[in-house]
């Protein structure tokens, strides 16, 4: 069955901010206190899911049977969701929701909104969650636990057969709509009729999602692990990028790396130092022109060679995903992107 927006009318099509999804949200964990137990079983047990799913992503082994009160609170020193659990107890908890759609957290508020909590409760009773819907790569979010929009849809479909609730069913559809758009990218055409690219905003954002999350079959993923994907905003109309394969080498004043910029594979350099740029432009392009005539990889020049700190000393030509019958191959485009790291490697040994 397809996922369309379009076949009824949602409300969530028209709440779009992220003060629609906090009251979503707290409306949700308000069902959860005992006392509304009876008055809809249903969404009682669904909202005390959400609870627990919120307290075991810290404590995994606390025993939700002994929660005898619920209460929830918006905007509490600006932090989004507060809720209160078994409030006048020595077994209080806090639970403070950060909730973000597709905007990040900013200007250390994780860190204020944590250090408040701590002026009311104990730091065992805090239950921070970084509470996440829209689209993200990292998560640099200091002792909050991430709540993503998976974890969310999980949660909303186990009770989706039993709440009868025109809300809850127009969430619930508003999110997997979400999760369908970026999964479209697998089954669409690459190239168009008309020999324009098939691929809209969406279709770059799941295919760099997937991409991220695969990248273990790159390459060795470590803890300090620099790959990243985002929208770049340019004054030419910006793209969808994925950079990663970051090579550090000695005594070297620049670091090359890779860069998807759309349908572009580029191999790129980082150079700080502005009175070294055009000789590591120059030196890059020989080394990897060199590295890539060895491996038989044909690349091409960019229109423009650039001069800041970050250039783009050559691309692959043509387009690096593989198709099958005009739809994106996965597993051949991986092949592709470990042959341009080859070349890294080549052009610049450790």
């Amino acid at each position: 069955m397809t996922m369309k927006e379009s076949d009824k009318p949602n409300l969530f099509t028209y709440a779009t901010s992220e003060l629609s999804q906090d009251a979503f949200i707290c409306g949700l964990a308000a069902w959860a206190d005992p006392k509304f137990k009876t008055a809809d079983p249903a969404l009682h047990q669904v909202a005390s899911d959400f609870i627990a799913s919120l307290i075991h992503r810290h404590k995994p082994h606390y025993d939700v049977s002994r929660i005898n009160s619920v209460n929830v609170e918006r905007q509490v020193e600006k932090l989004d969701v507060l809720i209160k659990i078994i409030e006048n107890s020595d077994d209080k908890l806090a639970i403070l929701i950060e909730d973000k759609t597709h905007t990040d957290h900013h200007s250390g508020q994780l860190g204020r909104y944590y250090e408040n909590a701590t002026k009311s409760f104990a730091i065992e009773q805090i239950i921070p969650i970084y509470f996440k819907t829209g689209y993200q790569s990292k998560f640099d979010v200091g002792n909050y636990k991430t709540y993503l929009r998976k974890d969310f849809l999980a949660l909303l479909k186990s009770g989706s057969e039993r709440v009868k609730n025109a809300i809850y069913s127009d969430f619930l559809s508003h999110l997997e709509h979400m999760e369908y758009v970026v999964n479209q990218y697998s089954v669409k055409d690459l190239i168009k009729t008309d020999g324009s690219n098939g691929w809209d905003p969406d279709d770059w954002r799941g295919f760099f999602m997937s991409l991220y999350d695969k990248r273990n079959q790159l390459y060795e993923v470590t803890e300090d692990d620099t790959a990243n994907w985002s929208y770049i905003a340019n004054p030419s109309g910006g793209f969808f990028g994925f950079w990663w394969y970051f090579k550090t080498i000695q005594n070297s004043p620049f670091t090359p790396y890779l860069q998807l910029e759309n349908d572009a594979l580029c191999f790129k350099i980082e150079v700080k130092d502005e009175t070294k740029r055009q000789e590591s432009r120059g030196e890059a392009y020989q080394k990897l022109t060199e590295a890539s005539s060895q491996l038989g990889v044909e690349l091409s020049r960019p229109t423009r060679m650039g001069s800041g700190r970050y250039m783009t000393v050559l691309r692959w030509k043509g387009d690096y995903r593989s198709q099958k019958d005009n739809k994106l191959d996965f597993d051949a485009t991986l092949e592709n992107l470990k042959k341009a790291q080859q070349i890294l490697d080549t052009a610049f040994p450790q």
